[in-house]
């Protein structure tokens, strides 16, 4: 019999077709299998993609491959139209009332009486606990004795410009900014940096003195030189029109800087395979050697407490943190420790200066040292050589620090004969990163000094030191032009604003009026992007080969006895040309030392030190460099990523409050750069202005510093790669250029296959010296 479970073929003459009795449950069992096999499909599919992107994940890290950021495509085209160097916007002069004598002789003891009050209050202080990640970031922005002495000079000339202001002007009132009055002549100014004394001699030479004077014939003084004022590109803005912290737009408080970090500032881009850990190193390294704002100090460089409110500082300027702070709230730390920078003579009232306590020039001031004193110290005096210190086991490290106060060493550490170490700058214990930098290029320093030395037997130990540090210099600035600011610039700006190193013969374009002291806004903000770019893991290689390992960054952070164990090093240099640089431009990174269990926002104190130093808000710096001005938060859709947008708009009340840092920093990236548009603007002018505005540019032709083509032509074979395979300790293999991953054009070789440096071509050079200055290629405008 025939029915609904009679199979379609039985047998084997099944009849032809079979008719089954009820269609309709026929139809939905059909219905039923047919969905079935969808979800099963969509499963299988499901299951096999989950399988995938696992066996993905752990062969080739997702993050290898991310997808594509949005890129600028416009700005370059309006940057280029630009004019660089960019001409700045100065202070005003004086545009209050003229001040009588008397009011200002009342003005003067007004400010005397208050710093004779503040020096009681610091007596007062306790200072910064040494075990606390405070402590340790003011003593790594270390401030020299000299410029907190010039820093007294300056306050009483700040508290003086309000006490006149003040009696001119209604409390309700406010002006952008004072202006800037004429020079004063006392007998309590620094002469010197008041340029009251003597003009320097400036004798012919070839070689830099080491505070950048004598750089400029023409401003010998002043012009990146260290010890002075940053330059303004634009007049600050501080509330008070003098020196009070940045406000709102509206004269109301600006939201907190924590806020803003934890708001704004969170990953908005993956990392980048394209570079390397080094590129990080190498700004930090760089920004060392042309940056080094003052801090204000007590007596004999004495940290000060700001978060103790019954001795708060006329300075202090902490940051505030919400009792429901998402990180801090478990410790029950509602303030973060702020003090303000230290102000700079101006010699004149008038609106509040900040200090850069290093020349502004590429001099290897960050090895050699910004004083003569520092320098003196670090020198051997035999065979133009840097003193360094030995290892255990032999190997060249740099000299010890024994002070117990430096930010650094630990007592732990220091009983078992190990010491964090000086350099030529202060700050060299920052990160193992950098404090390995430091050891590689005073070891390549000894290494040209001794060849030098070897092939010109008569030099005196002068002068094989100083044409050493002129190498060296000339080094770092070829490495700076050739490697690292392509990377962060992208090649149309690069070439069009001729500053692509030259391939043969001489640079002729130094030009005499061009100002080359380092701005404030580009060593308070637009430089600060190093800071971003470091990943929270960074790895270490034993080997080329070897597995990977992992320590966290902030275990690196003043913590550099790691160079003490046979192998670290190399193992710390592999990983830094080995791992992807990160372009977490918003990560709200916390510095975690091993204790207390809490540490610093680095966003927020970078934040916070933009509205110290008066920086104008972030729509008058793209105004600056000729882009569009944003008149409201929509103006800005195309040009900032779209999620900070969104959290711009959620925290500040008005496009004119938004901080250069954050506004800048959020911007998506130009084509072939790796920063928006505002930040290569300000970066590309300053780095233009280093350039053409350098009589001592590695490049020029002038003499007697300028080098024979000869020599040029050696000094372009160099490489940080090179520099890594002489100095490490045994580092073998390399790419060529190790800011950027190994990859196709960029394989790595063995050390033995990088060009090398013929340094016959310095035998038997004179002493160098001359009459006068061969002016050839000076422009003056």
């Amino acid at each position: 019999m025939v029915n609904e479970r009679t199979p379609l073929r039985k047998g084997v003459s099944p009849p032809p077709y079979v008719f089954m009795t009820n269609p309709n449950r026929v139809y939905r069992k059909q219905v039923k299998q047919f969905q079935c096999c969808i979800c099963s499909a969509i499963l299988l599919t499901f299951i096999s993609a989950l399988i995938i992107s696992i066996t993905y994940s752990v062969d080739n890290d997702i993050l290898d491959n991310p997808p594509e950021s949005p890129v600028d495509n416009t700005s370059v085209v309006t940057l280029l139209s630009q004019s660089f160097p960019l001409t700045d916007t100065k202070t005003p002069s004086w545009n209050m009332a003229t001040v009588e004598v008397e009011d200002l002789k009342s003005a003067l003891a007004e400010g005397k009486a208050s710093l004779e009050a503040k020096d009681k209050l610091e007596a007062l202080n306790k200072g910064i606990p040494k075990s606390s990640p405070s402590y340790r970031h003011q003593q790594s922005v270390k401030t020299l004795p000299r410029a907190t002495y010039l820093a007294r000079s300056a306050y009483v000339l700040d508290v003086a410009t309000k006490a006149v202001v003040k009696k001119q002007i209604s409390p309700e009132k406010k002006t952008k900014t004072v202006g800037r009055g004429p020079m004063l002549n006392s007998e309590w100014l620094p002469k010197e940096e008041c340029g009251m004394g003597p003009l320097p001699a400036c004798s012919p030479s070839a070689y830099r003195t080491v505070d950048g004077s004598c750089n400029n014939l023409y401003k010998p003084n002043e012009w990146g030189v260290g010890m002075r004022p940053f330059r303004r590109q634009l007049p600050a803005d501080y509330a008070d029109g003098v020196s009070s912290p940045k406000v709102a737009s509206d004269g109301s408080s600006l939201p907190a800087a924590r806020d803003v970090s934890t708001t704004v500032h969170r990953p908005a881009y993956r990392d980048d395979p394209k570079f390397t850990v080094m590129l990080a190193v190498w700004g930090q390294f760089l920004d060392h050697d042309i940056t080094a704002t003052a801090l204000t100090t007590g007596a004999g460089g004495k940290t000060l407490s700001c978060c103790d409110p019954a001795t708060k500082h006329p300075e202090c300027y902490p940051v505030e943190l919400s009792k429901n702070d998402t990180y801090y709230e478990k410790y029950g730390v509602t303030c973060m420790e702020f003090i303000r920078s230290a102000p700079a003579p101006t010699c004149a009232l008038g609106p509040r200066e900040q200090m850069n306590q290093v020349s502004s020039f590429i001099d290897g001031s960050v090895v050699y040292g910004n004083t003569v004193q520092l320098s003196r110290t670090l020198r051997t005096f035999q065979g133009g050589k840097l003193k360094m210190s030995l290892s255990p086991d032999g190997r060249e490290l740099l000299p010890i620090s024994t002070d117990p106060n430096d930010g650094c060493n630990r007592e732990e550490e220091n009983a078992k004969g190990r010491y964090c170490f000086i350099a030529g700058d202060l700050r060299a214990n920052e990160n193992l990163h950098l404090t390995s930098l430091h050891l590689l290029m005073a070891r390549q320093h000894n290494i040209l000094a001794q060849k030098l030395d070897d092939l010109n037997p008569d030099w005196s130990d002068e002068q094989i030191y100083q044409e050493t540090r002129k190498i060296v210099s000339a080094q770092m600035q070829h490495i700076s032009y050739n490697e690292f600011l392509p990377v962060i610039l992208g090649p149309e700006m690069m070439e069009n604003l001729e500053m692509n190193p030259k391939q043969s013969g001489y640079y002729t374009g130094y030009n005499a009026s061009v100002d080359p002291t380092i701005s404030n806004s580009f060593a308070t903000s637009s430089f600060r992007f190093a800071h971003t770019l470091l990943p929270g893991l960074m790895k270490v290689l034993s080997s080329d080969t070897s597995s990977e390992e992992f320590v966290e960054l902030h275990k690196m952070l003043f913590n550099p006895y790691s160079l003490y164990s046979p192998g670290y090093l190399d193992m710390a240099l592999r990983g830094a040309i080995n791992t992807k640089v990160t372009q977490r431009l918003f990560e709200s990174s916390v510095e975690k030392p091993a204790a207390p269990k809490y540490g610093l926002d680095l966003v927020s104190l970078n934040v916070q030190r933009g509205r110290d130093h008066g920086l104008p808000s972030y729509p008058e710096w793209r105004e600056f460099c000729g882009l569009s001005k944003p008149e409201t938060f929509d103006d800005l859709e195309g040009v900032v990523d779209q999620g900070s947008l969104d959290k711009m708009k959620s925290i500040y009340k008005s496009v004119n409050d938004v901080d250069m840092y954050t506004g800048a920093l959020s911007e998506i990236p130009i084509e072939g750069g790796m920063l928006g548009a505002t930040v290569t603007c300000l970066i590309s002018d300053q780095f233009k202005r280093l350039k053409d505005g350098d009589s001592y540019w590695y490049e020029t032709p002038l003499q007697p510093q300028g080098f024979t083509l000869g020599q040029l032509n050696e000094i372009r074979k160099s490489s940080l790669a090179k520099i890594i395979c002489d100095t490490s300790d045994a580092v073998t293999t390399v790419q060529p250029k190790v800011m950027e991953s190994v990859g196709p054009g960029n394989e790595r070789k063995p050390c033995s296959e990088l060009p090398e440096m013929d340094l016959t071509q310095w035998i038997s050079i004179p002493e160098k010296a001359s009459s006068s200055f061969t002016k050839i290629g000076i422009t003056v405008t």
